[in-house]
């Protein structure tokens, strides 16, 4: 922190103004001392030539012109400035010397070694100038304390112009070494700034590194979900029982992988930095009570009662990012129920404070110990589950919540004993109410419901424009559209799609296209000839779900379930 500003009205550019000004006045107080023992025009000679080498020298560094000269040259002329400055203090051996006057001689070499470490420890990056200055300002006055003391056979003026010697050696020693420290601590600074840069570097590659990946993994996987169900049409009805037992297992298994996948892209996204929280006025009543509601047929399977305290109380609001809140309440609410056993409630309770809200989950469940209270946060960590069983969970969901807590600049913690069940608290900085309407939700988010995509009602025949470049992914996609009577005409570009763009009554676009190709310029301009269209993405970018929410596009992310896309289709 530069302590200059703790005073007001001193800027960087007025700090070497008031240093140079508080020099001038010691000096003109350093000549005022000598003044009534010496002939008045000797201080004032010494002051006039000390004033004039100074502003002159000062001038000349302040002149606009001077930063753009190379840097050799300003040096020449910032050295120049120095030792003439220098020079002009040092005449004081001839101008402010008293002769066989001790008490003046200690004061005038008093006031010599104090300027001379001032200089010094203004020029302590440059060691050349330094020492140079020294040797102007002390060498005269000293060489003369020394021949006087030793031909007038003065000892304490001999010995006084010998410790002016030691004193400059040690003034310019000490630079010196002062030198040497900035010089290590800049290099060290520059290496800490490379790491830096290095380590920015290195989390803006792993942000584009995760985000290929994203895309690259969601592609397949989306193609799984897709096929599933054109398979359990092939097996007939009714199905084959080992079919039917193994088309099961292969549906469960990527749902786990789904599931999977997003938690370890959304971790890695997090630590690469490429997640952060939309923070805004949340309102907790009803996001309380919806995550309740949406927890409530799973609690019934479990026997379990969930009870939610506080959640009535209209007005509270926290600053919080709505989607992550609602992740880490849904995270916190799951394992509660998963871990309490039947019959017993769990309570989620709202407790406000006058600067923070907390909010409680509490479950009736084994409990945890002290020693592995910090553990449960981490990856993949089950304390119960070594078999680790897929049904009770991959063990991330509370790591996700701690980053989820900490990127809404809140924090989540646990208190828990073994046989006494756990308490998490999340607690975040309290809102207020936005003084405007909450923004409207977004055109749709399908939510699958009913028996099943292929037993459900039949769509209305109709052309689809399919614009996909993965081949596997476009394959299933055509072939499961077919089944549900669609007539869909595959490409793979944004330009093969606009020379398209007469057919169908619908289009589907993927958003990442080759040949510099960009899905969400060419679905705005099919919807500009008054053709319905929605996006689809292996991406989870937010600033593009801000892009097509702003535009209004239908933005679906990979994989995506055929029950979900029936549901879909059916909106448009």
């Amino acid at each position: 922190m530069n302590r200059w500003r703790l005073l007001p009205g001193i800027t960087d550019a007025t700090q070497p103004v008031l240093l140079m000004l508080l020099t001038r006045l010691g000096e003109l107080l350093g000549a005022l001392l000598f003044l009534p023992a010496l002939p008045w025009w000797r201080p004032t000679l010494w002051f006039a030539l000390v004033l004039g080498a100074s502003t002159w020298g000062f001038m000349r560094v302040r002149r606009p012109d001077f930063k753009t000269r190379p840097r050799l040259q300003r040096r020449r002329i910032y050295r120049s400035y120095i030792w003439l400055s220098s020079a002009a203090i040092g005449s004081a051996c001839w101008l402010l010397y008293a002769p066989g006057d001790q008490r003046l001689h200690a004061m005038l070499g008093l006031y010599l070694v104090a300027s001379a470490g001032l200089v010094a420890m203004w020029g302590v990056r440059d060691i050349q100038r330094t020492a140079l200055a020294v040797v102007l300002i002390l060498g005269p006055t000293v060489l003369r304390f020394m021949v006087e003391g030793l031909f007038e056979r003065r000892p304490m003026v001999f010995f006084l112009g010998a410790s002016g010697v030691v004193l400059a050696a040690m003034i310019v020693y000490t630079a010196a070494l002062h030198a040497q420290r900035i010089a290590s601590e800049s290099v060290l600074r520059r290496q800490a700034e490379r790491a830096t840069d290095a380590m920015a570097d290195l989390s803006r590659a792993k942000s584009r590194f995760f985000a290929a990946v994203s895309h690259d993994l969601r592609q397949p996987v989306h193609a799984i979900g897709l096929y599933l169900e054109p398979l359990a049409h092939a097996l007939g009805d009714p199905p084959d029982p080992v079919a039917q037992h193994a088309l099961h297992g292969i549906r469960q298994s990527w749902r786990a992988l789904d599931d999977l996948l997003s938690q370890v892209l959304d971790i890695a996204r997090m630590d690469a930095g490429a997640m952060l929280a939309r923070l805004e006025p949340v309102a907790l009543s009803p996001l309380v009570r919806a995550v309740v509601q949406q927890h409530g047929a799973t609690a019934e399977r479990a026997g379990v009662r969930v009870v939610a305290l506080g959640c009535d109380e209209p007005g509270r609001h926290v600053c919080a990012d709505d989607i992550m809140l609602r992740r880490v309440l849904s995270n916190l609410l799951d394992n509660a129920i998963k871990f309490s056993p039947a019959g017993h409630c769990v309570v989620i309770a709202v407790r406000p404070g006058a600067h923070a809200c907390r909010i409680q989950v509490r479950d009736a469940g084994p409990g945890i110990a002290t020693e592995q209270h910090d553990d449960v946060f981490h990856e993949f960590v089950q304390l119960d589950n070594q078999a680790r069983n897929r049904q009770r969970g991959h063990g991330l969901g509370l790591a996700i919540s701690r980053r989820f807590a900490d990127l809404m600049q809140g924090h989540l913690t646990l208190h828990s004993a073994p046989g006494r069940g756990t308490c998490f608290t999340l607690t975040l900085p309290r809102a207020d109410a936005p003084q405007t309407p909450p923004p409207a939700p977004e055109p749709f988010e399908p939510v699958p419901t009913g028996p099943g995509p292929l037993d459900a009602p039949p769509l209305p025949a109709r052309d689809i424009l399919l614009v996909e470049d993965d081949a596997l992914v476009a394959d299933a996609m055509c072939q499961l559209l077919g089944l549900w009577g669609q007539n869909v005409r595959h490409v793979e570009t944004a330009a093969a799609a606009w020379s398209q763009r007469d057919f169908g009554d619908l289009a589907i676009c993927d958003v990442r296209l080759p040949g510099g190709g960009n899905g969400f310029d060419l679905a705005l301009r099919l919807r500009a000839l008054g053709k319905p269209v929605f996006l689809l993405s292996g991406e989870t970018d937010a600033d593009l779900k801000a892009r097509a929410a702003a535009a209004g596009l239908p933005l679906i992310a990979k994989p995506l379930s055929a029950a979900r896309m029936l549901a879909l289709l059916r909106t448009l």
